[in-house]
Formats: structure tokens, sequence, C-alpha cells
């Protein structure tokens, strides 16, 4: 095996799988068959197969039959034990191409269990491994498959069926019901050869830096190991020295939403049309390649935390993009030259295990396309050269001419330099045909030219043919018939189709066809293009060698190219919904910011909030009618959050963002019968979710809590639940009807009162009318509102029942403010949110204030303190 670790253990990965240690006690369970598997593995098998490129071995070849697509009869459940909300992550994820993703896992016992995972795509040559240190209910773990969505999942068969599973396998099998999980003996994980395979596949500049960054991350680098081991035992497939991307990326480096938040917030994907375009990753998604697409999704799924290598990069890059229209608009026509590099050299870089005609043409079109692709990018290059950005420096140097100069050099010795990859059967036929330059090889000189002479005869054939019939026939060709012909129907209106066409097939107004010389001289020149195939074999695979050792170079082109297609992307939706760049602080402060996805489907008529948190002011209560606006208030500072850390600009005036660690959300009202959960139970399930991993650098979004019950149990539940969140310091947005809950937790440090405004006014008919404002005012919905009453009014209710609630709704009013009046607490707890208030405006205006605008700032500041002071005191 190219890139072995070692003679001994390359031995091992070579004997058949019948006598291989690792597949020696758990045969049946990778077996195709379903009937072998044990029970607490039985899932259809999925297959890695990725086409002619990659065959497999008899006794090793992957099932083809296609993964079940059927909805589980329960929902998926969440690492807490809660249901989620649709069958599937992938789905979840609105996942629109398949991965060939193999994923390993191993873990140390004990209080708090490190795993170790490897994640190794092979559909686009790319291995991720981390080292988690995840808490009794892996929920770091579970969360980082989700997001991969891998196709086979590896466990020591200690830790899985037939035995007695682990907890961590058990969670796996229900949370990622798509994926197949087998077993391989204990053996496959192996400290030492994963550190091996480090050595031999990655890019020799890499070596060093994953060694170190590796250090001590035992069941990391042992789950790479049995991965690789998987990946060559079951489907056969071998990468070349020093061709593989690998990466070392911890988990605190990326931010987690929670799967539940992805769906709820519309993130991936759109509720009501899964096709639709509005939803986060619909909006941001202007990217010109499959590369920049691929990288979007992955950062929208898990955005970066790290400010300084990350997020302030990007702004610089972005802005400097949204200034300099010429340059923005020159790279956007550059990237629109690439094809899907990314998984071009992935074939590439895997050895075949075969030499058919079809390989040897596919390695020919893989050829003409890198050819393509290198021919591209100094057009890239150019657009970049104005750039003065840190980021955007560093793509225009992995772009620069040398970097591409020598394999292209290397190619066109062999290859003609007008033969480029095109899409249609015919053309693609001829470039590959022509493909290497003449004089090259004498018999392959001698096979074309009888191909350039067969393609004649089949033209004069035809000519023929209409002259003889006075017919104007079509010549078209197809990778199934080849050359065929078609006609015009009304041409033979009024006489027959003469016999000399064969196979006559009529589609609408034409007849498709053939004649039994064109079958002929179609076989003829089969033959003769794949005699002139297979003598260009010797002539592709040397220069495939050559090409293959450039990989590396070529795989940092292109990341460079789908980074640079993603902040253009960004730069697209900026420079025409009206962005601003946010800044990176301790503080959350927004002035007029706008839902990105209803800004864009509302054209211009979305009302614009205002949104204020920090350490003193973290737990918002949003109160408003129905109606009103606070479930939409809400999400939009989730959706921002996330695009601010992916590094896009946001619609808004003025944006500030702390960098956060985690996302939650708490919004649905939808029973499950399917899986017979009620609102309510699923609720308690999400919020125990919440509760137990929720912390100071979290954020979550919680609608509606507590209404499935009755109004007194879920009051106190929501502000049981409330006290613990608060306690928690995150950022938490809580829209609720519950207004009691607004007086109590009023005079709790951190709690802020939002609600959303509406206008109260009388039709002529005298039936109240309620416009909704949808802006967000601080302070608690009033009970002199009583916006319940007055919509009961408008729809026409007996007049007797609406003066019964009048009634009781103002005696109960009076009782609450009286009480509220004769407690002497009150006051007290007014003045120390007062002094709270305070400290916290001070300490802002000393990080974030100007100096010109800091003493009228303070002034006023001043005077406000000492006339709410006042009113507090003449309560």
């Amino acid at each position: 095996m190219p890139g072995a670790p070692s003679s001994s253990s390359a031995a091992s990965r070579t004997a058949s799988r019948s006598s291989s240690v690792y597949f020696q006690n758990n045969d049946r369970r990778l077996r195709p068959d379903n009937r072998s598997m044990p029970s607490g593995i039985n899932r259809p098998p999925t297959s890695l197969s990725l086409g002619s490129a990659y065959p497999s071995g008899p006794s090793t070849r992957p099932s083809t039959s296609r993964p079940s697509t059927a909805r589980p009869r329960t929902r998926q459940s969440t690492p807490s034990g809660r249901k989620s909300r649709t069958a599937t992550a992938s789905s979840i994820l609105g996942l629109t191409e398949s991965h060939s993703i193999v994923c390993a896992v191993s873990e140390a016992r004990g209080v708090s269990p490190a795993v170790g995972v490897a994640f190794v795509n092979v559909s686009i040559g790319e291995v991720v491994l981390s080292q988690i240190c995840d808490n009794q209910s892996y929920v770091k773990t579970i969360h980082k498959i989700q997001m991969s969505a891998p196709s086979h999942i590896l466990f020591m068969s200690t830790a899985c069926a037939p035995s007695a599973p682990s907890t961590l396998c058990s969670l796996v099998q229900e949370l990622v019901p798509e994926a197949q999980v087998d077993g391989l003996d204990r053996s496959a994980w192996s400290e030492t050869e994963g550190l091996e395979y480090i050595q031999s596949l990655a890019f020799k500049d890499d070596i060093e830096p994953l060694k170190v960054a590796t250090h001590g991350k035992f069941y990391a680098i042992s789950s790479f190991a049995a991965a690789m081991k998987f990946i060559h035992h079951k489907f056969s497939i071998n990468f070349v020295p020093h061709s593989l991307r690998i990466q070392y990326r911890p988990s605190e480096d990326t931010m987690m939403i929670d799967i539940s938040a992805i769906q709820s917030l519309e993130i991936m994907q759109n509720l009501r049309n899964p096709k639709s375009k509005e939803c986060l990753f619909g909006l941001l998604n202007h990217t010109s390649t499959p590369m920049g697409s691929r990288m979007l999704r992955s950062n929208i799924l898990q955005p970066p935390t790290r400010e300084e290598a990350f997020i302030n990069p990007r702004y610089d890059a972005l802005e400097e993009l949204t200034t300099n229209e010429e340059m923005f608009c020159e790279i956007r026509k550059a990237l629109k030259l690439f094809h899907d590099v990314e998984k071009l050299l992935t074939k590439l870089i895997i050895v075949p295990s075969s030499g058919d005609i079809q390989q040897v043409e596919e390695q020919i079109n893989q050829v003409l396309m890198v050819k393509s692709f290198l021919e591209a990018i100094p057009e890239l290059y150019a657009a970049l050269e104005p750039a003065t950005s840190v980021l955007l420096v560093k793509i225009r140097h992995l772009c620069r001419p040398e970097i591409r100069r020598r394999t292209l050099e290397t190619i066109r010795k062999t290859i003609e330099a007008d033969v480029t990859y095109m899409k249609s059967p015919l053309d693609l036929r001829n470039q590959r045909t022509f493909a290497v330059k003449a004089g090259i090889s004498g018999m392959l000189d001698v096979a074309r030219q009888t191909y350039k002479e067969l393609t004649e005869e089949i033209h004069k054939h035809i000519d023929e043919l209409n002259e003889a019939h006075g017919l104007d026939a079509n010549l078209r060709f197809d990778n199934g018939r080849k050359y065929w012909l078609r006609l015009r129907a009304a041409d033979f209106d009024d006489r027959p189709l003469p016999d000399v066409f064969i196979y006559a097939v009529r589609k609408k107004d034409k007849i498709e066809c053939q004649t039994l010389d064109l079958v002929k001289l179609n076989l003829r020149l089969s033959d003769t293009s794949n005699e002139v195939v297979i003598r260009s074999d010797s002539v592709i695979q040397t220069l495939l060698k050559e090409i293959r050792h450039e990989a590396p170079h070529l795989f940092r082109v292109c990341e460079s190219v789908a980074l640079v297609d993603m902040i253009s992307s960004f730069g697209q939706l900026a420079t025409t919904r009206d962005y601003v760049r946010p800044d990176i602080s301790g503080t959350l402060a927004l002035k007029a910011a706008r839902h990105p996805v209803l800004d864009k489907t509302m054209a211009g008529s979305f009302v614009p909030n205002d949104y204020y948190a920090t350490e003193q002011y973290c737990f918002h209560i949003v109160t408003g009618c129905n109606m009103s606006g606070k479930s939409t208030y809400i999400r939009a500072v989730a959706l921002l959050q996330i695009m601010a850390q992916v590094g896009s600009f946001v619609p808004a005036e003025y944006a500030a963002f702390p960098i956060i660690h985690n996302i939650f959300a708490r919004v649905s009202l939808e029973d499950n019968i399917e899986s017979n959960l009620s609102t309510f139970s699923v609720e308690m399930r999400e919020m125990a979710f919440i509760l137990r991993n929720i912390d100071d650098k979290s954020l979550a979004v919680v609608d509606e809590l507590g209404r499935a019950t009755s109004t007194r149990d879920g009051l106190a539940i929501a502000i049981a639940m409330s006290e613990a969140l608060i306690q928690s310091k995150a950022s938490v947005w809580f829209a609720t009807h519950f207004t009691d809950l607004t007086r109590i937790l009023a005079d709790r440090p951190g709690v802020l009162n939002l609600h959303l405004a509406a206008d109260s006014s009388t039709t002529v008919d005298g039936l109240p009318q309620i416009t909704m404002l949808y802006k967000a005012t601080s302070g608690a919905i009033g009970d002199e509102e009583r916006y319940g009453i007055n919509l009961a009014r408008a729809i026409g209710l007996p007049q007797t029942f609406i003066n019964k609630a009048d009634e009781v709704s103002k005696d109960l009013r009076q009782k609450t403010e009286a009480s509220k009046r004769s407690s002497e607490s009150t006051k007290l707890s007014a003045r120390r949110k007062l002094t709270l208030n305070l400290h916290g405006a001070l300490k802002q205006a000393r990080d974030s204030g100007s100096e010109e605008a800091l003493p009228g700032y303070l002034k006023r500041l001043q005077e406000e303190f000492i006339v709410r002071m006042e009113e507090v005191e003449n309560l």
C-alpha cells in the first residue's frame, strides 16, 4: 500500500480480510447481508463506492444497496434523551450532496471521558482529528458526529454489539441512525500506526506541525489508524504518499449549535419548504464554486471562535472587497472558471485498483480538468493584485505563478495546449482522443488518424442519406447510442419512413433513428477510440505520477479558491443589502438590526430593532401580544451572532458581538404524535438539555416556555428555569406571555424586561383595533393594555362577558398595585437596580465611548439617574 507506515503493518493491511486480525472476530458484522449482522447494529449498509475511479476487490466490495430513506417511527433524540424535530441529522442539515465519510471513535472511561474522533472524507480527501473532553452525556462528541454526517462509524468490537454496547455507542446508534455502525478489533486502534499514517500520508510541510498538535492525543491518533485500516480492508482504497489533507481541530475552536437550534432557527433549511432558499444558508450562499459552498456550509454549522486567527482577518478581507468594486467584480468573474477541483484532486490521489478502458478514460478527463484548473488560476491571481488585507494577500501568494507553472509545463509537454475539458459527450471524446501530443507514440498517431477518417466517413454517410432521400437529417451523439440521426416528423406526413432507417422512435415533432451502416461505423469508431485510449494510457500514467507530487500545492490553492469564494459571497450580500462590519467585544450591542432572512424577503419593509446584552444584563424577558414579533425578535439575535462569527457583515446600523461558544434554542410548539410526546414533554426534555450544558459563553433563545401545561404550573416552571438560566450568566432571550414572570424577576440582577409595542385604537364602529409596531421597547408590557380582552371584543363576544372580564382585570390590577406600593422592599430593590444600571453604563462608556462625546453623555446619565431616583423615593 503506498504510504503504508511500515513493512510489518503493510503486510497485515494487504492480507485478505479472512486472515486479517482486524476482521477475524467481526467478519459477520462487516458483511453487506443484514441477516448476518448483530441485532444491535442491524441497519441498511451504505455504499462507499465513488464510481469507476474507486473499484473494490471481490472480497471487500461494498454493498451498493440504497440506504433506507423511510422516515423513522420516532423522532431522533438528542444527547439529553429529548427528541429533535425531524427524522435524521442529515435532513436537518439540508445536505445536498452525499460524501463518503468514515468516522472512528475511541474513548477513555472516567468522570470526564476523553473521546478521540477521526473523520476521513474519502470524497474530498480530507481528514479531521479531534480529541474532546466531554461529559457523561457525550454532548460535544455526538454534536461533532452529527455535523459531519458520516456514512460509517467505527467502534472497538468490545464497545458495540454483540458485546454490551457502551453508552457512547448506544447514543450514536440512536442519534445518528442513517450511519452504519461497525466494530473492529481493539488492535486496530494503534497510536504508533496512527503516527506512521501521518508520517506517510500527510503533506510533507504539515507533518511536524501535526505531530506537535496531536502530541498526547492518543485517542484521536489511534482512531485515525482504525479509520484508515477500515477504508483499505473494506473498500480497497489506497492513497498515494503525502497526499491527504490532515488537520487537528480542537473542539473549543468552533461554536456548538444545538441540532434543534439548527432546525428551529432555519439555519440550513426552511421548515415549510426544504427547497426554499429562505434560510440562513440560502441567504449567505452566493458562492460560484462547489468548494466555496462546502466551506460556507461547514462554517455555518460550526462557526469559528478564534477572533484574531479567523474572524477579524475575514472582516478585513470583506471590507476591502466591498470598498473596491473593480477588484470584487474581477474576483467573481475569475471564480466562475473553476470546476469542483476538490473532488477532482481526491480522485487523483486515490490509487486505482484496475486499468480498464473506463478507468483510463476517466484519468484522461482528470488530466484535462487539472489543466483547466491550472489555466484558471492566473485570472484569480490577477484579480487579487490590488489586495492589501492580510488574508487576501495570503490567498494571492498561494496562487502565485510559480505554484502552477511547473505542473502546467509538465502537462503541456504531453498534452496539446488547446485541448481542454468539455462537458458534452462528443466534445469530451474528441478532446480525449487528441489530448496527447502527436509524435510521442507512433501507434497512437496511427489510431488517431483512423479515428479521424471514420468520423469523416460518418459525416459523408449522412450527406449521402440527405441527398438520396431529400432530407435534412441532423447528426447527434450520446454515450449510449453513439452517433444517431434526428429527422423532422413533418417530412413524413405524406410518405412512409424509408426502410434504410432503423430503431426509429418518435419524440414530439422529431424522429430519432439510425441506419445499419451508421451502427457499423459506430462500432468501428468505438473500437478505434478504445485503442486510442489504451495507447494513451502509459503516457497518462507517467503524467499522473508527476501531477500527484504536486497535490499538496494544488489542494492549498483549492482551499484558497474556496475561502475567497465564501468571502466574496458575503461581499455580494453586504453590498446589495446595506450591511455593516461588526465589532468584536464583550458586549452585544445592535442598533437598528434586522432579521437577516426576513429583511430580504420583506424587501425593505422589515422594522429594525435594537439589542443590548452585557454581563450586568444577560437575561432578557420579551413580552407582547400575539403576532407582535416576539419570536422573530429573539431568533434574529441568534442568526446575527452566527453571521458575525463566520466572518460576514450583518444587517444593522451598528453591531458589536461577543464570542459565543454555544447556541441553544427552544422555540417549537408542535406535538409529536408519532413518538407519543406532547409539546410539554418535548419542552421539558429540551430545557433539561439546555440547563445541563449552558454556560457563560452560551446564547439561548427560549420561546413561550410553559404554555403547554396549566397556567400555574407553566408559570412556576418558567420561573424556576429562568432562575437557573440567570445563574448561568449566559445571554438568554426569553419570550413569554407570563406577565407575572416579568414582575417576579424584575428585581433580579442581570434581568432586563422588554416588550414588543402595539397601538390600541377604536374603529368608527366602536370596535378596538390593535396595530402592531414590531418595535422592542424597554419595560414589560403594561397590564392596562389588555390586548386579550380587546381582541375578544373585536371578534364579537357578548358584551356581558367583556364587561365581567374588564371588572375582574381591573380589580386584580388594583390589588397588585396596592401591594407593590406598600412594600418598602420594592423601593430598596428599585434603588439597587438603578445603581447597577449606572455601574453598567459607566463601564460601557469607559470601554467603548469616544472622548468627544463622553462629557455630554456623562452629564445626561447623571441627570437621568437623579430623576429616576426621585421617582423611586416618591413611590
